[in-house]
């Protein structure tokens, strides 16, 4: 039914579910795995001082995305092989669309018959002020959206101030 299934990868423990998740759904499927890794650049120029960040700085922070990104797909693709799956590594740069429309958007160019992402799971003020990458993909995919919850944390070990 699958033959080619997107999946969003970040390093983050929700994105490595959704990494997995997506792994046995491709080899269950026998399709093609896109690992697609988004580099967000939307970063303020101004910091909150008001002063300025050098052009020097965003060289050196994009350069050190890249790099990660790219470590980031050669663990999926290892991940991917390992299972016996072939997987196909996309990189791309956001330039201030969110990472939800890169994702739609790359979904319609890839020609995926599903999308994957690992989500937080995050309810609440915490969503309402954070918002969801995953949530807007759900609500404007064209193809159906598998959402894997990444880990719980683990319980406090110490007990909150009354």
């Amino acid at each position: 039914m699958f033959k080619r299934i997107l999946v969003a990868v970040d390093g983050t423990p929700p994105s490595n579910a959704g990494l997995q998740a997506a792994i046995e759904l491709a080899r269950d499927q026998k399709a093609t795995l896109l690992a697609l890794h988004v580099i967000d650049d939307t970063l303020p120029a101004v910091g909150f001082d008001g002063s300025y960040f050098p052009p020097s700085y965003f060289d050196t922070y994009f350069k050190a995305v890249q790099d990660l990104g790219r470590k980031i797909l050669d663990k999926a693709m290892s991940a991917g092989r390992t299972a016996g799956v072939k997987v196909e590594p996309v990189v791309v740069r956001s330039r201030t669309q969110g990472v939800a429309r890169v994702v739609l958007f790359q979904a319609r160019k890839l020609k995926a018959d599903v999308v994957v992402l690992g989500t937080h799971g995050r309810r609440g003020l915490t969503r309402a002020l954070m918002g969801s990458d995953a949530e807007a993909v759900v609500r404007e995919a064209t193809v159906p959206v598998l959402l894997v919850r990444g880990p719980r944390r683990a319980a406090r070990k110490t007990p909150r101030p009354a």
